[in-house]
């Protein structure tokens, strides 16, 4: 190969209609009710989730995603946007919050989710709001979360030439979604989300909590390195994978501006707090595994020093319970590594040495063949 230089627990019948879900009709049978704000009708996003019945959703401060038949469903309060699969639509009328009551436009969601397909169910399985700790019936998908580091207002390390980190991380990040997706297809019983396709800022409690509320099985966190001093000669890939894990009821605030936790002895909580000590040796094993096939796959395309697979105290990877590893691709500190960086086919090529490991990783594990 040629090597880039430096760089529900319950299984139902479903049966396809050949019509979508009409949501305004669907509003009027079950009398919900709907709101007049500017001439313009909205409802609620509780009527909303009733009406659509979602495989799983979640509301983080003001952005709430839902998982519907298969596509991921993104919008935030106050924007004119949702985010729909891959593709972003636009409103004409913003998303609000009243009273803390989030509603969303009647016609412009009834036109968007017209054009799915509606699926009927012989035994259907009552939809639940999915609360962050909370396990949610996703039958047999193995559901795999990327996650860009940094964005918005923190934009990671930069770079001599003016690289940033958090740009660098997105296009990786997407990159790999998409060749993760083209790989296992429509049908497959894995999919693949990110927590963030833009260039918007998440906190480390943001990041947690969807993984969590989203019930993910493998937790991905794609990052560009940094040596202390900015040297210039740092040089080499590595990939970390849990010290521990640990469930909380009230996600920890200390930590330094990499995200690494501060030690043990500092870094207790109350019993109050803590409400499981996971028994975790087998997923951090399994998440050491993935990182040695990360560092392997790299070690394929890359001719920078391969640093190793590493026990790491990052926040993300502790108190997520699920397989979790954190990759540094390169030293965007190193200005040769950096013009590297910049470049579309070295990107590319990162991406698919990342999936490729999370595909052999899938493979070991016999959950694809």
């Amino acid at each position: 190969m040629k090597k880039i230089k430096i760089i529900s627990i319950f299984f139902v019948l479903l049966t396809c209609n050949l019509f979508s879900l009409n949501l305004n009709d669907a509003i009027k049978e079950r009398k919900l009710p709907t709101y007049i704000i500017k001439d313009q009708s909205y409802i609620s996003l509780n009527s909303l989730i009733d009406v659509i019945q979602p495989q799983s959703w979640g509301k983080i401060e003001d952005r709430v995603f839902i998982i519907y038949k298969g596509e991921e469903i993104k919008f935030r309060v106050g924007e004119d946007k949702v985010i729909f699969g891959n593709k972003t639509i636009n409103l004409k009328y913003p998303i609000k919050e009243i009273e803390g009551e989030v509603l969303v436009p009647l016609d412009n969601f009834s036109s968007i989710f017209s054009q799915v397909p509606e699926t009927k169910e012989e035994n259907p399985i009552p939809q639940r709001k999915i609360q962050v700790e909370e396990k949610s019936q996703k039958g047999n998908t193995y559901v795999i979360l990327i996650d860009p580091g940094h964005g918005g207002k923190d934009t990671g390390a930069i770079g001599n030439f003016g690289l940033r980190e958090k740009d660098v991380n997105l296009d990786v990040s997407s990159r790999l979604v998409d060749y993760l997706r083209k790989y296992f297809g429509k049908s497959s019983n894995v999919k693949v989300y990110q927590t963030r396709d833009e260039d918007v800022f998440l906190t480390l409690e943001e990041r947690v909590q969807m993984a969590n509320t989203l019930n993910v099985d493998m937790f991905f966190c794609v990052h560009t390195n940094s040596a202390k001093y900015n040297r210039a000669d740092a040089n080499g890939f590595e990939t970390y994978y849990p010290r521990t894990k640990q469930r909380v009821e009230n996600l920890p605030k200390i930590v330094n501006d990499e995200g690494i936790l501060q030690d043990e002895a500092t870094n207790e909580g109350t019993l109050s707090d803590i409400l499981l000590e996971l028994n975790t040796t087998n997923t951090i094993e399994e998440s050491k595994i993935l990182a040695e096939f990360v560092q392997e796959k790299l070690a394929e395309r890359l001719l920078t020093p391969d640093r190793g697979a590493k026990e790491g105290n990052y926040y993300v990877l502790k108190y997520t319970p699920m397989v979790s590893v954190l990759v540094e691709i390169g030293f965007i500190c190193n200005p040769n590594i950096e013009l590297n960086l910049k470049d579309a086919e070295v990107r590319q090529a990162i991406a698919e040495s990342l999936g490729n490991a999370i595909i052999e990783y899938l493979k070991s594990r016999k959950i694809i063949e």
